[in-house]
């Protein structure tokens, strides 16, 4: 991050950064792993056919799961998941294949494109005539393994991306058809923090962390002085050859007179926990995921951590839902290659499960408060808490309904009291 300023583009960077930074590696990974828990609605299927289609591709031709995986990783790496659809007419997608994002480019019709897919026209976009349409998307373009695909052969999931301004490798400029990544406002703060942990680590690896002292006991009984500074270089060449030759787990036995001094670098270096510290908290705040997920718990309390939770679920469920509506495109994809006539209302729906489940104690508090308000029969209340049906225990429960806890005996007085007057 301090040598390599080469980067083609920030992809690169952001490559580098989820590398070699835990903090990032770590909520990247927590969000990405939110995509494991999901479900398909089969029934708002419009027919058996679109039923049966979607199901197929999903549990017998995809590996439905570790796509669903890499899409919620790198809408937060990246802001966009490319991905190449592979089919066949009568047969359907056969395969979905993840596209490096970084060796990616985007075009649009200016770009002439011959019958290999590649381009043979080079063109420029800068920000008076950017590309805004994404006609064709190129894979290691202007090199001999160069690939390209029309926009209808592409999967693009992305998000933010409508007013995102990109400028990609061959220096053109986009507006509106890349995603904005998550780690685009991390890139300073990040190069900050290494240069801080290196600065520190030179620092203390320049510093003397200990020395030794002969004591005058070594040379008191010797009168000749050229005799005494013999006897100390003698002394220091054997100190340093037998240091030199000691094992990791060896200690060495030295005489009386031979002391070993360790340096306090505490008040030597300035403390920078301070510094990283806030830098970690800004990367939690840009990733939407607490510190105490990391088990950085000082001097968080349960007020903070909890409303620090509810903000980072709105996140997270913020990409699930871009997912899930990027899902439902690949599969119209798929039943058009089928042949299969369909609206978007007529496709089952994907739905990620909650983040949190509930506790047996808040299972049993909804069942009764819905069955009490009247919203729930007594064998939907008694399924919310995993209890088998009861015969009859269909009809709703009118006897309650808006009466909140505590105030039926009063209605029912203040009710004959008003009988009486009628009387």
């Amino acid at each position: 991050l301090r040598s390599n300023t080469s980067y083609e583009n920030d992809f690169d960077l952001y490559d580098d950064m989820l590398k070699l930074d835990p903090e990032l590696n770590g909520a990247v990974r927590a969000i990405s792993l939110s995509a494991n828990d999901w479900e398909i609605d089969y029934s708002t299927g419009k027919n058996r056919r679109i039923r049966n289609a979607i199901k197929e591709l999903v549990e017998e031709t995809l590996d439905f799961d570790d796509i669903l995986i890499n899409a919620m990783r790198n809408l937060m790496v990246y802001g966009n998941d490319i991905n190449k659809l592979s089919g066949k007419m009568g047969v359907g997608l056969t395969r979905v294949q993840s596209l490096p994002i970084k060796q990616m480019t985007i075009v649009d019709d200016r770009a002439k494109v011959n019958a290999d897919r590649k381009i043979t026209t080079p063109f420029v976009a800068d920000e008076a005539n950017p590309i805004i349409d994404p006609a064709f998307y190129i894979l290691r373009e202007q090199n001999y393994t160069q690939q390209g695909w029309p926009n209808d052969e592409i999967w693009h999931l992305r998000i933010d991306f409508r007013s995102n301004w990109f400028e990609d490798s061959k220096g053109r400029k986009t507006y509106g058809i890349w995603g904005a990544s998550r780690f685009s406002s991390l890139k300073q703060a990040i190069r900050a923090k290494y240069n801080s942990l290196n600065n520190r680590i030179a620092l203390e690896d320049s510093l003397t962390k200990q020395y030794i002292t002969i004591g005058s006991d070594a040379i008191e009984h010797i009168q000749d002085p050229v005799e005494q500074q013999e006897r100390l270089n003698h002394i220091i060449t054997n100190l340093g050859t037998l240091l030199g030759g000691l094992r990791s787990d060896q200690i060495p036995i030295l005489p009386h007179y031979v002391e070993m001094h360790h340096v306090d670098l505490t008040n030597t270096i300035p403390d920078n926990s301070g510094f990283l510290d806030m830098i970690n908290a800004d990367i939690s705040a840009v990733m939407q995921v607490p510190r105490v997920a990391a088990g950085q718990e000082r001097g968080s309390t349960f007020a903070a951590t909890f409303n620090a939770n509810i903000w980072s679920f709105q996140s997270i469920k913020r990409l699930q839902s871009v997912v899930a509506d990027h899902v439902k495109d690949l599969f119209s994809r798929h039943l058009e290659l089928l042949g299969i006539p369909h609206k978007s209302k007529d496709i089952p729906k994907l739905h990620f499960n909650r983040l949190v489940e509930e506790s047996p104690a808040e299972k049993s508090q909804r069942a009764t408060s819905g069955f009490m308000g009247g919203v729930l029969t007594l064998n939907e209340a008694r399924a919310i808490v995993e209890l088998e049906e009861l015969d009859g225990g269909n009809e709703r429960n009118n006897t309650n309904m808006g009466i909140p806890s505590g105030e039926g005996g009063r209605e029912t007085e203040q009710s004959r009291e008003t009988d009486g007057e009628v009387e």
